[in-house]
């Protein structure tokens, strides 16, 4: 039994960092190499973090605020003065990968 479990657990481990992979692409893919008005390195601030307890594991993707704190601004559609088209670079990416492993 502590065999098969051991085999869970990495299978576990190796599918959780595949797919953290996968939403980290997915969400630089949603933009372009500089985005970012002020110091276009928000999508060089793409960040995923993953947990894994027991049987399950927790995937999050964000931006890193201290270096990007603008993602905020394209998230909601505010580039200096204009009001432009929202970019849900977070939500879009989780879609792309939601719809790989469906």
């Amino acid at each position: 039994m502590d065999y098969l479990n051991l085999y869970v657990e990495e299978a576990l481990r190796e599918k959780t960092n595949e797919v953290a992979l996968s939403l980290e692409n997915n969400i630089k893919a949603q933009l372009y190499e500089g985005h970012g008005y002020d110091t276009g390195n928000l999508r060089r601030n793409i960040r995923v973090d993953s947990r894994i307890s027991k049987n399950f594991s927790i995937i999050t993707g964000y931006y890193d605020e201290g270096n990007a704190d603008y993602g905020e601004y394209v998230l909601r559609g505010i580039r200096g003065k204009k009001e432009v088209a929202p970019i849900d670079f977070l939500g879009d990416g989780l879609q792309r990968t939601l719809e790989a492993y469906r």
